[in-house]
């Protein structure tokens, strides 16, 4: 991941904000399309949970799997070369950074309201555009999207993938987690925004990130697999 990378994800994130604020009635809109009255009628469908629940369960599969890796590298030393410590670190400091620092601290500091709770569907709050500060929401809040965020961050597996067919992987994977974030919107548990920004701001702290973990891998690895050592 280069500069240009980190470059074309901010870019991203600018233009995605500005659209959203410059045209807030663009995520009713969206929203909208799957509301009828006060119900969002696709919000009971049966696939979809399994979706979103399969989504949320995997992720303890996935931070435990890196956890353990790790672990397996400090206690056998040597044994797990096909799979170098730094790599499961990208995975678990991608969790860390998008769906646990950057999410939950944007959801107390702006307290946006989710798309259910609005007047309009059947709550008691007022409609707020992205990144406007609000007070309508001090907990479990809408902007941005945890499991967008998640989602996003889980695209981190794809560096066990061979580096000749990563691209094949990510061709793969990546239209299932953006199907898992969106389902969001489906649901009217977030605006297409709180998913777009949710997703995109992971992925900017992603190669920042892995720009740390690709220059320092030698010593990343060097200092897990000696840890039994000291």
């Amino acid at each position: 991941m280069t500069d240009g990378d980190l470059a074309l994800i901010g870019m991203l994130i600018v233009w995605t904000s500005f659209v959203f604020v410059v045209f807030p009635k663009l995520d009713l809109t969206i929203t909208r399309l799957f509301a009828h009255g006060h119900l969002f009628w696709l919000a009971e469908n049966p696939w979809l949970r399994v979706v979103r629940d399969g989504a949320r369960q995997s992720q303890a599969y996935i931070l435990g799997t890196m956890a353990v890796i790790i672990v397996l590298h400090v206690f056998l030393p040597g044994r797990l070369r096909f799979c170098a410590p730094h790599k499961p670190l990208f995975v678990l400091l991608s969790f860390a950074a998008g769906p646990l620092l950057v999410v939950q601290t944007l959801k107390v500091a702006i307290g946006r309201v989710r798309p259910r709770e609005l007047i309009e569907f059947g709550g008691s709050a007022d409609f707020t555009p992205v990144w406007q500060f609000s007070a309508a929401c001090t907990r479990n809040c809408s902007f941005p999207s945890g499991e967008a965020a998640a989602a996003a961050a889980a695209l981190s597996l794809l560096v066990f993938a061979p580096a000749g067919r990563r691209w094949i992987a990510a061709l793969i994977l990546a239209p299932c987690l953006l199907f898992v974030a969106f389902n969001r919107v489906i649901f009217g548990a977030h605006f297409m925004s709180d998913v777009m920004l949710g997703w995109l701001l992971t992925m900017f702290a992603m190669v920042v990130i892995w720009r740390w973990i690709e220059a320092n891998s030698r010593v990343i690895d060097r200092y897990v697999t000696r840890l039994m050592f000291r």
